[in-house]
C-alpha cells in the first residue's frame, strides 16, 4: 500500500525537564513549540518558545507551574498560529519511545498493553522512559481520537542480518527478563541508510556513527545493520555526555547493591561519562580545555576519541574490512577536530581526512576524504523523517 507522506504529525520529544512538540506536514517541520523549565521568583517555571519553518522565534507571554500543564495549552498555541483546525486536522502523535525489549521493537499505535510494557521498561530506561509516558498521557487527552503512536527507537536495528543481537546468558534468563541487545539510535540509522541508498554511496561494508549527546556505532553489510554498540540500553558501548558506557558489570553490581538498581542506573546514565571525567557534557568545552591544556578536559577528550575508533576497529575485524565510514547526529556533523582525531586513529585502515571539510547542507551530505582515501561520508541525520515514514504505514494500516 502507497504511503500519502503529505499527512500532518506532532512529533513529541519528551524529556525529563523539557518538552519540545514538532508539528509536520509530510516530511517538512512548519512549527514547533519548545517548553523548558526557568527559575522565576525562587520557584521553577515552564516558558515556551515558538519556532517557525521561516526561521522565526516567538516567547509565549505565559508561564506554567508543570509540564502537564504546559501540554494542554500547546493545541491551543498551534490552533492560535493556523497550523491545526478542522480543515487541517492531526492524523498521529508520535513519540519517540527508547526502550528494551521485544514489544519495543515495533512501532505501536498505543494500548493499555503499551503502558503495561512501559511501566516494565521504567527501571531499564530511566532517562526516557518517564517523559515517554507523559507524552502519551498528556498527547491523549489533549487529543482526544488522534491516534498515539511509540515510536521504536531500536525496529531499524532488529533484523536477521544481526551478529550480535544475543547475550550469552542462561536461556532461562534472557526468556524471564526479555534481553537482548536490542541497539538504540535506530531511526537515525534508519533515515542515514536510507539516504545512504538514495545518493548512491551505499558500499559492501560500512560504519555509520552517530555521535551526539548519546553515542553509538553501527556496522553495515550490503546496507543491513550487522553490529551495533548499544545493547540492551544505551548504556552499553560508548561513552557518551552523561553515560558511562561499557563498564565492568561487577561495578554495577556493586553499585546496586549500595545504592540500589534504580539508583545505580540512574548514575550511569545520568551523572557519568564526560561530564563525569570533564565537569562538562558539551564537546565544545571539552575541546577548549583541551587546546587550554586542561588536564580533565584532555582526559574526556581522549578516552571518548579511543573509544569511537576503537570501536570503528572492533567492526572492521568482526566484517573483515570497512568500505566506508558514516558521521552523523551533532557532534558527528558539526566538530571538525572530533572527525579529524577519530580518522587520524584508522588511518592504517585507508582512511584520510581533509583536516578542514565542512559540511554544505545544500547538497544533503560531504565526502569530507582526502584524494586517494576510503570515502568518509558527513550525513546530516533527521529522525523525525524516519519516524513520520513509519507512522505513516501505520495509520495507512488502521484505514
Amino acid at each position: 500500500m502507497a504511503t500519502n507522506i503529505t499527512k500532518i504529525f506532532l512529533v513529541l520529544n519528551s524529556g525529563s525537564s523539557s518538552e519540545k512538540f514538532s508539528l509536520y506536514e509530510g516530511q517538512d517541520e512548519v512549527c514547533s513549540l519548545y517548553f523548558e523549565g526557568v527559575e522565576i521568583d525562587g520557584k521553577k517555571k515552564f516558558i515556551c518558545t515558538v519556532s517557525k519553518a521561516d526561521g522565526s522565534e516567538e516567547k509565549v507571554n505565559k508561564t506554567w507551574d508543570s509540564l502537564n500543564d504546559a501540554f494542554k495549552e500547546a493545541k491551543a498555541i498551534f490552533e492560535k498560529e493556523g497550523f491545526i483546525n478542522e480543515s487541517h486536522p492531526l492524523d498521529g502523535i508520535l513519540v519517540r519511545t527508547p526502550a528494551a525489549g521485544t514489544y519495543f521493537s515495533k512501532h505501536h499505535i498505543v494500548t493499555e498493553e503499551t503502558f503495561d510494557e512501559l511501566e516494565k521498561a521504567k527501571l531499564t530506561y530511566p532517562l526516557h522512559v518517564p517523559g515517554a509516558i507523559r507524552g502519551v498521557k498528556n498527547a491523549q487527552e489533549a487529543f482526544p481520537g488522534i491516534p498515539v503512536m511509540t515510536m521504536s527507537d531500536s525496529e531499524a536495528l532488529t533484523r536477521d542480518s544481526r551478529r550480535d543481537a544475543e547475550y550469552a546468558l542462561p536461556k532461562e534468563i534472557i526468556e524471564e527478563f526479555d534481553l537482548g541487545r536490542w541497539g538504540a539510535h535506530g531511526s537515525s540509522y534508519g533515515y542515514v541508510m536510507g539516504k545512504v541508498k538514495e545518493l548512491g554511496i551505499l558500499e559492501k561494508k560500512m560504519v555509520i556513527c552517530h555521535l551526539g549527546s548519546g553515542c553509538s556505532v553501527t556496522g553495515f553489510i550490503d546496507g543491513e545493520p550487522a553490529y551495533t554498540s548499544m545493547g540492551e540500553t544505551p548504556l552499553e558501548g560508548l561513552m557518551s555526555s552523561t553515560r558511562t558506557g561499557s563498564i565492568d558489570p561487577t561495578v554495577g553490581a556493586l553499585l546496586g547493591e549500595k545504592l540500589g538498581a534504580a539508583e545505580a542506573i540512574k548514575v550511569m546514565n545520568k551523572v557519568s561519562g564526560l561530564v563525569a571525567l570533564a565537569g562538562s557534557s558539551d564537546m565544545r568545552e571539552i575541546i577548549s580545555g583541551l587546546e587550554e591544556g586542561e588536564e580533565n578536559a584532555t582526559k574526556a577528550y581522549n578516552m571518548f576519541i579511543d573509544g569511537v575508533a576503537g570501536k570503528i576497529g572492533e567492526f572492521a575485524a568482526k566484517m573483515g574490512g570497512i568500505d566506508a565510514i558514516v558521521f552523523t547526529a551533532t557532534i558527528g556533523e558539526r566538530s571538525i577536530p572530533v572527525r579529524n582525531s577519530i580518522i587520524t586513529k584508522l588511518e592504517f585502515m585507508g582512511f584520510k581526512i581533509k583536516q578542514d571539510a565542512k559540511l554544505d547542507k545544500s547538497k544533503g551530505y560531504v565526502n569530507v576524504a582526502e584524494e586517494g582515501s576510503k570515502p568518509i561520508y558527513v550525513i546530516p541525520t533527521n529522525e523525525a523523517a524516519y519516524m513520520i515514514t513509519k507512522a505513516s504505514e501505520l495509520v495507512d494500516a488502521i484505514k
